[in-house]
């Protein structure tokens, strides 16, 4: 695959399919073929591209190691200014293995660099639409929403309307027990919050390590705005973490340190880790876990002090028509030593679907139940605490739209809860219409 003057880009480009096949029908020693890939590699780390060119196309490569070698490759492409030979080739890549997601964010940047945003925006919603955990796909969405670049220092905000909530969670009893006797409710005596504003701002600064590891800082602060003032609240966040994406594995570690307030005044203080996984375990098939764990203290009653746990594994499926979906089940641990009737163990299962739709919208949805007990009598009431939910939520986003430069995205919940606390027994629906903006 050494480069021929007499031809044209057009040409070189065409060849490459051809190119992607060689490597898959000849075969070398098995030994020979692994030595050479990890020399390739090392020169591809060491930022020597054209000795590493020159070991991956004088050697044949086949099966897995085929797929690896023209990925590396592509990469060398990609890294001597070829766009065009590293674009073909990635895309070959793609037709064959779609669920590839380090393939996929290799081509996202050389979309972006070669100045076709519209491109790397769709592979970047591609890998959003793979992600199992909300936390991660919003960042992948916030990304799409710039130029798809993956390195380097971005701003980003957004804004949404946010539905009228209750900080208590608002009980739909209309009679509660408290020491055995019971009170009425008066559904005029409780304060609600009305309609409010969510907002915020991103800074984050990407740095590639090497062609398979990244570093990452990121600073986020926001607020929540209502017109009952009694309901607003501010953060700021600080994470920093490093990401490893290989063919078909990626991993995350991240720290995590936030501040939070209620009516401008200082409330709490958390700090914790994040560890995230993502396994390629078949074609179509990929498995996430994660487990996070987090310190909060809060600063006008240290009673409130409390440490939580939480752990997600699932499973997902893929099919080449854009259509997938997702199972898995959640764990969540949380000690409050001082009250313990706040401390609960946790369990959840949800099912996640993604489809398009029409337009080039897409739908993402997803059903959880689960049950929280609590290890400690509420005071007054003299039972333990025992929740049964539901959430049911749907998200609606058009691929390459914006309004005035803001990306809208339609979010719909509906949540019910059944307590034997009547406190927290309720059921309550909202819409969040959020925008969002690079800068």
């Amino acid at each position: 695959m050494t480069r021929v003057s007499g031809y044209s880009n057009a040409t070189r480009a065409a060849l490459l399919p051809l190119g992607i096949a060689l490597f898959m029908a000849f075969a070398t020693p098995a030994s020979s073929v692994e030595h050479a890939f990890a020399q390739a590699e090392k020169q591809v780390s060491a930022g020597d591209y054209e000795a590493a060119e020159a070991i991956l196309t004088s050697n044949r490569f086949s099966g897995a190691e085929a797929l690896s070698a023209a990925y590396l490759l592509s990469v060398v492409y990609a890294r001597t200014g070829r766009l065009a030979e590293a674009e073909t080739l990635l895309r070959n890549i793609l037709e064959r293995e779609p669920e590839l997601d380090a393939v996929r964010y290799e081509l996202v940047k050389v979309l972006a660099t070669a100045g076709k945003r519209q491109a790397a925006g769709f592979h970047i919603n591609r890998l959003a639409d793979a992600t199992d955990l909300a936390e991660d796909r919003d960042r992948l969405q916030q990304l799409s929403r710039r130029i798809g670049t993956t390195e380097g220092f971005s701003l980003s905000g957004y804004f949404s309307l946010a539905p009228s909530t209750n900080i208590n969670d608002g009980t739909t009893q209309s009679t509660i027990m408290i020491g055995g006797l019971p009170f009425q409710i008066n559904g005029s005596a409780k304060e609600t919050s009305g309609v409010g504003i969510k907002a915020g701002m991103v800074a984050s600064y990407a740095h590639a390590i090497n062609e398979n590891t990244t570093a990452y800082v990121s600073a986020t602060a926001g607020l929540t705005d209502y017109s009952n003032s009694a309901f607003d609240t501010q953060f700021i966040e600080g994470r920093a973490g490093v990401r490893r994406n290989l063919l078909r594995t990626n991993l995350l570690a991240e720290v995590i340190v936030d501040r939070q307030f209620k009516n401008r005044e200082a409330d709490s203080t958390g700090y914790g880790i994040r560890l995230n996984g993502r396994w390629n375990i078949a074609k179509g098939w990929w498995l996430s876990a994660e487990v996070s764990q987090m310190e909060r203290i809060y600063d006008k009653d240290p009673r409130a002090d409390s440490s939580t746990t939480k752990s997600t594994t699932s499973v997902r499926r893929a099919f080449r028509n854009g259509i997938a979906v997702t199972l898995g089940g959640t764990f969540e641990h949380q000690r409050v030593p001082d009250r313990p009737w706040n401390a609960f163990q946790g369990a959840s299962g949800f099912v996640g679907f993604e489809t398009p739709l029409v337009a080039g919208i897409r739908m993402t949805s997803s059903l959880r139940l689960g049950q929280n007990r609590y290890e400690a009598n509420f005071p007054g009431v003299n039972v333990r605490r025992e929740d049964n939910i539901l959430i049911a939520k749907g998200s609606f986003q058009k691929d390459n739209f914006a309004i005035a430069g803001f990306s809208p995205v339609v979010t719909i919940t509906y949540e019910e809860q059944k307590s034997n606390v009547a406190f927290y027994d309720y059921s309550s629906t909202g819409m969040e219409l959020t925008f969002t903006k690079a800068f």
